[in-house]
């Protein structure tokens, strides 16, 4: 069962620079009111949901970086961004001139990504929205795969390296990028279980709010399998620092 929240509050445009782009952003200028959301509660209760779609995490910022680190991927890949919310790093694929498939489980950050790939001018022609549960995949394959902070709990681990090894192509690569989280911590042996491994980079940017802000990205890949072409870099820097700053316009 799909979820769409109610939010009821105002809305903000805020630009987020990531290296050279800078990223418009619709966003719940007030989002902390939707924990107090009848329906958000009910269905907290019900399915342990919380509406973190609302904010832009760490993590975003982490993996925005890192695509653009990577650079434009081949013309004809559609990648996948699971668990989207706002969808930044999903933005910042389609500023290097990638396509983008945002998936969420809740459809309405999926309303805020279209607002936002609008206002950017990108073309929508190389974007699409879609709902995703995770325990119920579909028979798709991505040649790359982008998840942002989606380790927040121990037991979407095994989800998300389920869905990776479900849904990437054969020589695909999944980013999958965040702050150090110790739900997290079995990350290693959930892959190996899938047949997967990663390589881990370390990454520093500039939050929201100036302070820096340290996190990995993981490059995961089928065990036995080669860079595929799934984008110009090969390897991340390690702790490179870039601003990523917000101002509302």
């Amino acid at each position: 069962m799909f979820t769409q929240t109610r939010y009821d509050g105002p809305d903000e445009l805020v630009t987020v620079t990531v290296g050279p782009h800078a990223i418009r952003l619709w966003r719940p200028a007030d989002p902390d009111r939707l924990l107090d959301d009848p329906d958000v509660l009910a269905l907290n209760c019900r399915d342990d949901y919380m509406p973190y779609w609302a904010y832009v995490w760490p993590g975003a910022l982490i993996l925005a970086e890192a695509v653009v680190q990577r650079g434009a991927p081949p013309d004809d890949q559609l990648a996948l961004e699971i668990g989207c919310g706002l969808g930044l790093a999903g933005l910042a694929l389609l500023a290097v001139g990638g396509r983008v498939r945002f998936t969420d489980h809740d459809a309405t950050p999926l309303r805020y990504v279209r607002r936002s790939i609008a206002a950017n001018g990108y073309d929508q022609a190389r974007a699409s929205t879609a709902l995703l549960d995770w325990r119920d995949l579909p028979e798709d394959r991505y040649g790359l795969i982008l998840g942002a902070d989606v380790l927040y709990e121990r037991r979407l681990v095994p989800l998300v390296a389920r869905l990776i090894r479900r849904l990437l192509s054969p020589d695909g690569l999944a980013l999958v990028g965040g702050p150090y989280r110790s739900a997290s911590e079995g990350l290693t042996e959930a892959l190996a279980a899938q047949g997967l491994v990663a390589r881990s980079e370390t990454l520093e940017v500039v939050g929201l709010d100036g302070r820096p802000q340290v996190g990995t990205v993981h490059e995961i890949r089928r065990d036995g399998s080669t860079d595929g072409g799934t984008g110009s870099g090969s390897r991340l820097d390690r702790r490179v620092p870039t601003r990523s700053e917000t101002r509302l316009t």
